[in-house]
């Protein structure tokens, strides 16, 4: 690379940083400044690259989520923070953060850093507002009503032999000194008000010995949602469907890795020999939703 080209790459990041932290508008005062590391910029650019070769949302959320197997697994990265802010962290992910900062790229196109931060605020927050910690979607099932209304993904798991999937959601709001935070009271208001958005809502799901009946209509790229065997937690995991010698196996960021990677098992057999888990729910992401 000679010297013009890597001086307009350092201005280029120079600009994007700085048009990032630059202060909200006038009528946007209020709205907290994002939280992240200026290498996290360099990273998407480098993901929006490998996305932008694939022709569906779908194929380009996979790819994506493909260039990150090796990345560190940590957990918390969203948490930390005095005050609710929409934090970026593509140098580590945890299950949650691996899908939906995948999904987030691939939606960008060939937007800019800023673009891809109003992606996943949209996908992260009720209605895409950041109003403290209760705003932020805190079930997976919540982020998929969510994502599902925006025409983002479809819900399969009912036309795919599901059966109901019935438990009061409310892991978060019946463990106070677990999660401080909701001790506010607008906070406690907001979550339980978002615990029965979920409760209200039909789930189905695919038991644990049904998942190799229905393999074949798993397709690549499907989010999965791995069902809790906790009575009152609806997610206990998720990942990326990505066919392997014939079977589904599941990408995902693994806490027993400590890193972003593909099931050695295929999917079936790694949820049988999860005591955690009860079976999947599965979601498609929508060719036109980017």
């Amino acid at each position: 690379m000679n010297i013009r080209i890597s001086l307009t790459l350092v201005l280029g990041l120079l600009m994007l940083h700085f048009t990032v932290l630059a202060p909200a508008a006038t009528g946007d005062v209020n709205r907290p400044l994002p939280d992240y590391n200026p290498l996290d910029s360099t990273i998407f650019m480098e993901k929006q690259q490998v996305a932008v070769q694939e022709a569906t949302l779908g194929a380009k959320t996979l790819a994506v989520a493909k260039s990150f197997l090796g990345a560190p697994y940590v957990t918390g990265t969203l948490e930390g923070n005095a005050r609710e802010q929409l934090v970026v962290n593509l140098r580590q992910l945890d299950c949650w953060t691996l899908v939906e900062c995948s999904l987030a790229i691939a939606q960008t196109g060939d937007g800019m850093f800023d673009d891809y931060l109003s992606r996943l605020r949209q996908l992260r927050y009720w209605g895409g507002t950041i109003d403290g910690y209760g705003s932020r979607i805190h079930y997976f099932t919540g982020w998929l009503l969510q994502a599902e209304k925006s025409e983002v993904l479809s819900d399969l798991t009912r036309d795919l032999g599901g059966i109901p999937y019935r438990k009061k959601v409310n892991y978060i709001s019946a463990r106070p000194a677990k999660y401080p935070r909701i001790n506010k009271p607008e906070t406690l208001r907001a979550l339980v008000a978002a615990e029965k958005r979920i409760n209200a809502h039909e789930w189905f799901y695919i038991p644990q010995a049904k998942i190799n009946a229905i393999e074949q209509q798993i397709e690549d790229g499907d989010i999965i949602l791995l069902t809790s065997a906790k009575r009152d937690l609806d997610i206990a995991h998720q990942g990326f469907a990505v066919r392997q010698n014939g079977h589904v196996h599941l990408l995902h960021a693994s806490s027993l890795s400590k890193k972003v990677i593909i099931s050695k098992q295929p999917l079936a057999q790694y949820v049988l020999a999860q005591k955690g888990q009860t079976g999947i729910m599965i979601a498609r992401i929508k060719s036109g939703s980017d």
